[in-house]
């Protein structure tokens, strides 16, 4: 069987005329391309080299076309140590994300060969050809530097780790910031994407886009209750009348997720007594 067949076999599906999606489960990363007029965008690389490899294989050979940029949408190791597939590439980040893995690569991921970015922006970047944009939009909120991708002309979002669709979310990141990841979530809806693809979970709709909010914002609002209320972190974690939709989550990353949140809705609330 040839490698592009067994791909194509394996759940990667085109989504419309430009945008195609590949997953190997239900919960790992996402890695997509984009079809431009003469080159392709990857989004994402995954966490195995030799997966990525496989997929951009068959990216260039179901399309005839190259892969010329590789968009990162956050830092972690499952989005970032495919990088090494991409030296013939540009590969763009946010300047927070870039930063970020030069730590890391001196630290956490020293024993990976990542490929930096070489472009980097605050804000927003822009890919274009004649008939289609491409946008990187920077939020922050699931990490420092998180970013969407949105293809206005075809109305699809690819969000990276910004949605965990159908599951409780990974949000324990040292860099996590929950307000901005509410007002990431807002500035997705309010493009109403037919289509969103996720940095992990199954694809989705707006729907999604707004349950992933709503996530977020009740484990702000609840940490934010419980530390009004006097509690500290420790009782936080300990506290056993958490909503029903914390009994499925990934216990480990629930208690990662208090921990985070809690910094920073204590962080707030020093910076609102120094007002």
């Amino acid at each position: 069987m040839s490698s592009s067949r067994a791909m194509k076999e394996k759940n990667i599906i085109k989504f419309t005329d430009s945008v195609w999606d590949y997953t190997p489960s239900e919960t790992s990363s996402h890695i997509s391309f984009i079809k431009l007029d003469k080159y392709l965008i990857m989004v994402d690389t995954g966490m195995d080299p030799s997966l990525t490899k496989k997929v951009r294989e068959f990216a260039e050979s179901e399309t005839g076309l190259k892969v010329n940029y590789v968009i990162i949408t956050h830092y972690h190791g499952d989005h970032t140590f495919g990088t090494k597939v991409f030296k013939d590439c540009d590969i763009i980040s946010t300047r927070s994300t870039k930063k970020i893995l030069e730590q890391k690569i001196e630290g956490d991921y020293k024993d990976k060969e990542i490929i930096l970015p070489n472009i980097t922006f605050d804000g927003q970047y822009e890919i274009k050809d004649e008939f289609k944009t491409v946008k990187i939009i920077e939020t922050h909120g699931h990490t420092q530097g998180s970013a969407f991708v949105h293809v206005p002309e075809e109305n699809v979002i690819l969000t990276g780790d910004l949605l965990f669709s159908d599951m409780f979310p990974f949000a324990g990141d040292e860099t996590v910031n929950p307000y901005l990841w509410v007002d990431a979530f807002q500035k997705m809806i309010d493009l109403n994407p037919n289509i969103v693809i996720p940095g992990h979970g199954h694809i989705g709709s707006v729907k999604n886009l707004q349950n992933g909010q709503k996530l977020i914002s009740e484990m702000i609002e609840i940490v934010e209750n419980l530390f009004k209320e006097g509690l500290t972190k420790d009782e936080v974690l300990k506290y056993e009348n958490l909503p029903e939709f914390t009994k499925s989550a990934n216990q480990r990353w629930l208690k990662m997720t208090i921990d985070a949140f809690y910094n920073v809705v204590e962080e707030k609330h020093n910076l609102l007594k120094e007002i």
